[in-house]
């Protein structure tokens, strides 16, 4: 019992001088970054968990919106309070937004973690990680130079440097290698996207083996690039990785979608079902049951609209996720849906509040204006 007393007594002296700042102890990690070492998440499960999503457009691939801490977190709150449980957030590394990069040499892909872009895109990571069930997607979007010149050891180095300096954070922190590898308009060679991918898997790999880490086509990331682009699954796994999501973004039709597109124009549900199903087949047949992400989809409305108020684009978003996506009899597709603030805007930036009624219709509870599902505000002014 004396023994007993006395080390009680030694543990509570210890623990004030610690918390005094009397003596040193080792550096305690937070929470929000350890847990992705003790339990890692399949891609299968963590597609079932991301559920609805939304993209943090135009911010750190653009110079619409300031990439800032305070400019993202209002938009995450309110999404994540209506259910929301992954954010995307496009990134452009080695092409010059306000006068700089976020790499110190474009032809290397050194990521300049004292940039004050990545310093502010580390935030809002760790922000959102610590959003109970949030899961975070980051990529490389646009990087024109690096599709253009085929710069495989950049997309490699780039990749290096992420996959070290985040290793530690939760396994719901997710890397989408290289966003629409498009060149110009044209598809960027087969060859070259899955070469880059090899190199960039292969990197990520070696430091984080349960790292999700997610794949698309060669183009625009349309459904039916998939079997294009992987015909196998050879470069990355052979198909025995189930840390492996494969991505696709849905603007079918764009003659309806696009910024400039009719929206006054019908639509079917096959329209919405389709590409699904393309994903869904090349899953089955050559992905080894790979989970589909739908990274992004929209409508967009505001290059030709001052106020939304559009009934047949609301019907879109009502169906998308809640009738459709969420609904797969292989599995849960996630969503992002394209928030960029602007034409596809549903968050407004400069108010910080929802622009329109478009977020409650993608959980399918939707207020209609009128009944003609081709109303007047769909008709251009």
């Amino acid at each position: 019992m004396k023994l007993a007393i006395n080390r009680g007594i030694f543990l509570l002296l210890m623990a004030v001088l610690i918390a005094g700042g009397l003596i040193g102890c080792a550096q305690v990690t937070s929470p929000s970054l350890e847990p992705s070492k003790q339990t890692s998440i399949t891609a299968r499960v963590a597609a079932d968990q991301m559920g609805m999503g939304f993209n943090i457009g135009q911010m750190f691939e653009n110079e619409q919106h300031t990439p800032s801490f305070e400019e993202a977190r209002p938009k995450i709150d309110a999404y994540y309070a209506l259910g929301h449980r992954n954010v995307r957030i496009p990134i452009t590394w080695t092409e010059s937004m306000y006068g700089s990069m976020m790499v110190n040499d474009p032809d290397v892909g050194d990521v300049n973690f004292d940039h004050p872009r990545v310093r502010e895109l580390i935030k809002i990571v760790d922000y959102a990680l610590s959003l109970p069930g949030m899961y975070v997607v980051i990529n490389a979007h646009h990087e024109k130079t690096l599709k253009r010149d085929n710069k495989y050891k950049v997309i490699e180095r780039i990749w290096a440097d992420l996959s070290n300096y985040f290793k530690d954070r939760d396994f719901r922190l997710l890397y989408e290698i290289l966003n629409e590898p498009h060149i110009d308009t044209d598809p960027m060679p087969v060859e070259h996207i899955r070469y880059m991918t090899e190199l960039a898997y292969k990197r990520i790999r070696a430091v984080d083996p349960h790292r999700i880490i997610i794949i698309g086509g060669n183009q625009w990331f349309a459904a039916k690039e998939l079997m294009v682009t992987w015909p196998d699954l050879e470069p990355i796994g052979g198909g025995k990785d189930a840390y492996i999501m494969a991505t696709i973004h849905h603007y079918e039709p764009w003659s309806f979608h696009g910024e400039d597109g009719d929206k006054s124009a019908p639509w079917t549900l096959e329209n919405i079902v389709e590409p699904m199903e393309q994903a869904e087949h090349w899953a089955a047949t050559v992905g080894n049951n790979m989970p589909i992400y739908i990274g992004e989809w929209g409508n967009g409305w505001g290059k030709q609209f001052d106020k939304f108020d559009c009934n047949q684009t609301r019907e879109w978003y009502r169906l998308f996720d809640s009738t459709y996506a969420s609904q797969r009899e292989q599995g849960v597709m996630p969503t992002a849906v394209w928030d960029d603030g602007g034409w596809f805007m549903i968050w407004s930036h400069e108010e910080d509040a929802f622009n329109n009624n478009l977020h409650q219709c993608i959980s399918g509870k939707c207020v209609m204006t009128g009944e003609a599902m081709i109303n007047a505000g769909c008709r251009s002014k």
